[in-house]
């Protein structure tokens, strides 16, 4: 009786105003202080209009942190995503131990992200890593690498990094979506003589297309506002080839200039609405046409 109960407009005010303060208010104010010259040599905050911008824009210097940063984040969503989607078929399967070894590949996901970089520091080590230690072991001496110090490596250390860690949470989200597959539509099509491929393609992919959407965003998400995992790693070195925005934005803002590292979040909010809103409305239209 009380499913189509109308409540008074008020009880929604205590969570507009924690929103408000907490959320759309320092974003407003964002957006006005990446339009200052605010920094810490001087008292008097001036409006100069869009000057960081172009400031950001026209420094070629910045475009490697964002060729870095869209790297990053297109790399570890396609692993993640294939990685994740891999390890949940096969454990969806009436595998022994799939309980093991659905906990074993999620564990990464709870440890810190700087304990995890500090870790990776000793795994990856030129000299004394266990990475290159094992490759001499099997005989593949060739194949080591300074992992972390050379720059035609270190952001590909970083992206593998991030797979290992997050590929387990990936795969969470895609069993939830298999338990979805309708189980008699599987069946029909045993019958039909499809084979296992077919079946991914035409039937399994489809239902789960929520979960692609999901994980899809969350890593694109989460590849573009890394931060911890790079800082821990490399601090976004040697040099400048691994760094990425939000090193940048914590670079610019601890040498003091608060309006032109407001300004580098800004163009990241931007950029992230984009692409997430750009998503969902491909995937809805999908959902909607089928």
């Amino acid at each position: 009786m009380y499913v189509n109960k109308i409540y008074s407009k008020k009880f929604i005010l205590p969570a507009l105003i924690i929103f408000f303060l907490l959320f759309l208010l320092p974003s407003i104010l964002g957006f006005y202080y990446s339009l200052t010259n605010w920094n810490s040599m001087s008292e008097n905050i001036k409006f100069i209009g869009l000057a960081n911008f172009k400031e950001i824009f026209s420094d070629t210097g910045n475009f490697i942190f964002m060729k870095n940063t869209l790297m990053y984040a297109f790399f570890t969503t396609v692993l993640k995503v294939i990685i994740g989607l891999g390890l949940a078929l096969m454990l969806n399967e009436g595998i022994k131990s799939k309980g093991l070894l659905r906990t074993i590949y999620f564990l990464p996901i709870i440890i810190s992200n700087l304990i995890v970089g500090i870790m990776f520091q000793q795994v990856l080590h030129p000299a004394n890593g266990i990475l290159n230690h094992a490759l001499e072991f099997i005989g593949l001496s060739s194949w080591t690498q300074a992992w972390l110090e050379d720059p035609s490596w270190v952001m590909w250390s970083t992206i593998g990094v991030e797979v290992w860690k997050s590929a387990g949470f990936v795969m969470i989200i895609f069993l939830a979506g298999l338990q979805t597959v309708p189980k008699e539509t599987i069946e029909a099509s045993d019958m039909d003589g499809a084979n296992y491929w077919n079946k991914l393609i035409k039937i399994i992919v489809p239902s789960i297309a929520p979960s692609i959407l999901i994980n899809t965003l969350l890593s694109i998400i989460s590849g573009l506002k890394v931060f911890d995992v790079i800082f821990a790693l490399t601090n976004g070195g040697p040099g400048r080839f691994s760094e990425v925005i939000n090193i940048t934005i914590f670079n610019q803002f601890s040498m003091g200039n608060y309006g032109y590292s407001t300004a580098l979040g800004v163009i990241m909010f931007i950029f992230l609405a984009i692409i997430s809103i750009g998503i969902i409305m491909i995937f809805t239209r999908k959902e909607t046409n089928s």
